[in-house]
């Protein structure tokens, strides 16, 4: 009994369900030596081996854990070296640029390559909180044009202005993606829930906000419409005529038409396979709109009861309950003339003579 009062509760309680018995949590260690002594099983030597090997599963469980939780902690401090190693690189390499430039300034300045550190001179870091992804992608770009950078080192650049959460995103594309520049922003506004489909909502729906100009306005438009229409590939005037007639076949088409075509409606971008598409949705909606109307008329027992049951009810009543109740109807739908109350003396209607 002694080695039952050493033991700890959490093994008291996985013995005494081993034992068949059901412990509760709140259960003292006197209530569950007392419950395990109890059980019509119970044997000390086989209770002893029992605990015994309880005690020998806890301690691996909780060694298993302990390395899992150690494995993970390495993997996560790895990563966070590997981060940190690479921004210092990236430091590094902009300091030497810097040297570089400063002492073959005099040289020849003119046919100098343009470094991607010259993005983190003009374009402000991006605040995942509160900032738009869209407009400083599209801030970036422009600024990274103008500085003549090559496109293989803008995604260099573009590590030095994200948050830590963001670079980390970005450090699990393979290698072979890392330095594509539209992959990596195509990873972005996935991880911001921003689609064409998205982008043409703000492109209609964007209001002008009361603290930026004019200018501003049609920049944050003007962004939104070039990424609908990057974001469907759009890249010629017919490809752009037809994605704007089809725009307005859509916004016409009916609702229950765009609930049919939920999982490519976003995604269709010809007019004329837009329309042979609604087109044959209306003709096989129609079809069956007939079908079930010519059930209805070759069904004479249910047109019967339905006509029966309109006949009932929107029959209007006018009068006096008497009148009312001379041509009330029968349960079989046909009605059924009551007859008048008349005197048993005289056979007059309209009044009785006494007994």
């Amino acid at each position: 009994m002694s080695f039952l009062k050493r033991a700890r509760k959490e093994d008291l309680i996985s013995l005494a369900t081993d034992l068949g018995e059901k412990p509760a949590p709140t259960f003292s260690k006197i209530d569950l030596v007392s419950l395990i002594q109890g059980n019509k099983h119970y044997n000390e030597d086989d209770a002893k081996l029992m605990l015994e090997t309880v005690v020998t599963e806890r301690e691996e469980r909780f060694k298993l854990e302990a390395e899992r939780k150690e494995t993970l902690k390495l993997a996560a401090e790895q990563e966070r070296l590997k981060l940190a190693a690479e921004q210092e690189r990236l430091k590094m390499e902009f300091e030497l640029e810097k040297l570089r430039m400063t002492s073959d300034g005099s040289k020849n300045p003119k046919h100098e390559k343009p470094s991607c550190y010259e993005m983190t001179k003009t374009v402000p870091s991006f605040d995942s909180g509160n900032g738009d992804i869209t407009l400083f992608l599209s801030l970036l770009e422009r600024q990274a044009k103008r500085a003549q950078i090559d496109t293989k080192d803008w995604v260099s650049g573009l590590l030095m202005l994200m948050p830590s959460d963001i670079v980390q995103l970005i450090a699990r594309e393979s290698d072979e993606n890392f330095d594509n520049y539209n992959y990596i922003k195509s990873v972005l506004l996935k991880r911001f829930k921003l689609s064409p489909e998205e982008f043409r909502k703000k492109f209609l729906h964007h209001q002008k906000n009361s603290e930026k100009s004019w200018r501003e306005y049609t920049f944050e438009i003007s962004n939104y419409f070039q990424e609908w229409i990057e974001g469907l590939k759009i890249d010629s005037f017919e490809k752009l005529k037809n994605l704007i007639i089809t725009d307005q076949i859509k916004r016409r088409a009916p609702f229950d038409a765009k609930d049919h075509f939920l999982d490519e409606w976003t995604k269709m971008v010809s007019p004329s396979e837009l329309a042979d598409k609604l087109d044959e949705y209306e003709l096989v909606r129609s079809d069956r709109k007939y079908e079930t109307k010519r059930k209805q008329q070759f069904n004479p027992i249910e047109k019967h009861t339905e006509s029966n049951q309109r006949t009932v009810r929107h029959k209007p009543f006018t009068g006096t309950w008497n009148a009312r109740n001379m041509s009330y109807p029968s349960r079989n739908g046909e009605s059924k003339q009551m007859h008048k109350l008349s005197c048993y003396s005289c056979g007059l209607e309209g009044h009785t003579s006494r007994f």
